[in-house]
């Protein structure tokens, strides 16, 4: 089994730890096959990436020395950039431009997108179709560059875990404690970081994680927010709230024989009213929060009005199932803050119309990718966060069809939605991405109804009062390092 970090040297009372608050464990030891966002706060801390997008949503090269470099146009471009001088990896070896391409080589998100290469002492992306902002993929964190040895992963980042470690040993472990890489190539003002895990209760809610914020457990969490620390008279914290990059949906299984049929999906569409599962995720404000597109609002301002529903559709449909199965997520979600509540919500909203809609409530993250990679659900209730700051992306992560899962491996088109029309929409708007291309795959979303979109999702965090410079960027990254306290 894979394990990350190496021998970590003697700790003393006078190191300086910050402990951050989080609500699981983490899914998996390598970046390059996460998928979750836990997973990617803290391996983000440990493997970097050749792009990174900073607190104003520029993205500027990292590892790599430059951005990329056209070597070759057309339907296949070709695109390559230099490594950074003096960069090693956690055990001191240095980082070259074949070591980072190994690494890419292996990246889930490139699979079919790019063969990775070097040439001319460059690293070097053979690209299967056009893909004008390729940077964008390359800033995320299942890019992150990842030196293997000897069943060991090592990174060039801040931190590093203390000693090797296995999932197996981190599985039911109530902490992640990272230590500072003696290597790296920046500065890392704490010296160590401290994840400590509070599991929501059964309904979701945070209880564990709000009763240590009262004691003071932890310097900062991105799982509570301004309402938390009122409600529960929660003193000592500064709450922080901006845009987020998630947007909360029903997905319906298009390979299911009953949504194959696009006028239930339109009916049972316009049956579901998202505005009491905004009432229930934000308590102020909640119409703000109201999703009229799926790509949160931080990336791009909603395509267009979303049309008046038909809610009597879905009553009378010839094809209304009596029983409809949904998966929902394991723990809340930035784009699901309240997930139990909200699956209970659209179950009493489907029982109007005689739906008995049953829950599949995953005990972790494992457990959920493989009900999703397997399609073994009618619907989900969740939602996607963006990898990167491109539109075209999300779009594509959703609906393209090579995103489909096949095998039981786990890919992000959550719909299982296969269409010629919409993958020949999405190629132009990857070329081109206009308000005209983008309208066209709006509609085909609006005339398919492969998805509900229901609300976005919000960047909340506390922190305590002598936490500084704790920055959310755009695409949700956090670079515990540069954190002073």
């Amino acid at each position: 089994m894979t394990s990350t970090a190496i021998p970590a040297p003697a700790t003393t009372d006078k190191n300086r730890t910050l402990r951050v608050g989080v609500l699981a464990g983490v899914g998996t030891l390598d970046p390059r096959e996460l998928g979750d966002t836990i997973t990617g706060l803290v391996l983000g801390q440990i493997f970097e990436t050749a792009y990174r997008v900073t607190p104003a949503g520029t993205i500027e090269p990292h590892l790599f020395a430059e951005l990329l470099r056209e070597d070759r146009a057309g339907s296949e471009p070709v695109y390559s950039a230099a490594v950074r001088e003096g960069i090693v990896f956690s055990d001191g070896t240095p980082l070259t431009a074949q070591l980072a391409a190994a690494s890419l080589a292996k990246a889930g998100a490139l699979r079919g997108r790019a063969t990775v290469s070097v040439r001319d002492g460059r690293v070097q992306f053979a690209m299967t179709g056009p893909s004008p902002r390729f940077e964008n993929v390359l800033t995320q964190w299942n890019c992150g560059i990842v030196l293997e040895k000897g069943g060991t992963l090592y990174g060039t980042g801040p931190y590093r875990f203390p000693a090797a470690v296995s999932m197996y040993a981190l599985r039911d472990a109530r902490e992640m404690r990272l230590v500072r890489n003696p290597s790296y190539h920046g500065k890392a003002n704490a010296d160590e970081l401290i994840f400590a895990i509070y599991p929501p209760d059964a309904d979701g809610t945070p209880a564990a994680l709000i009763a240590a914020a009262k004691q003071g457990q932890f310097d900062v969490t991105l799982h509570l927010a301004a309402h938390d620390l009122i409600r529960h008279a929660i003193s000592g914290y500064q709450p922080m709230m901006q845009p987020g990059n998630s947007t909360g949906f029903i997905f319906l299984n298009c390979e299911k024989p009953m949504f194959r049929d696009a006028s239930l999906r339109r009916a049972f569409r316009d049956a579901v009213d998202p505005v009491p599962i905004a009432e229930i995720n934000y308590e102020k404000n909640h119409f703000a929060f109201l999703a009229r597109d799926i790509i949160p609002l931080v990336m791009a301002k909603p395509a267009g009005i979303t049309p008046t529903r038909d809610r009597e559709l879905l009553r009378n449909h010839p094809a209304k199932p009596a029983r409809i199965q949904a998966v929902m997520p394991w723990t809340p979600r930035p784009y699901l803050p309240k997930p139990l509540a909200s699956a209970q919500e659209i179950v009493r909203q489907l029982a109007g119309y005689g739906i008995d809609l049953q829950l599949k409530r995953p005990r972790n993250s494992e457990e959920t990718f493989h009900i999703l990679a397997n399609g073994d659900y009618d619907i989900g209730i969740g939602g996607w966060v963006a990898d990167n700051p491109d539109p075209t992306e999300f779009y594509e992560s959703l609906l393209s069809s090579a995103q489909v899962s096949r095998n039981g491996q786990y890919l992000s088109n959550l719909a299982r939605w296969s269409d010629p029309a919409t993958d020949a929409a999405l190629a132009a708007l990857r070329v081109n991405p206009s308000a005209a291309n983008r309208k066209v795959v709006t509609d085909l979303i609006e005339s398919q109804a492969m998805m509900v979109p229901l609300i976005y999702g919000a960047s909340t965090a506390i922190r305590a009062r002598k936490v500084r410079d704790f920055h959310i960027t755009p695409s949700g990254h956090v670079s515990f390092a540069d954190v002073v306290f």
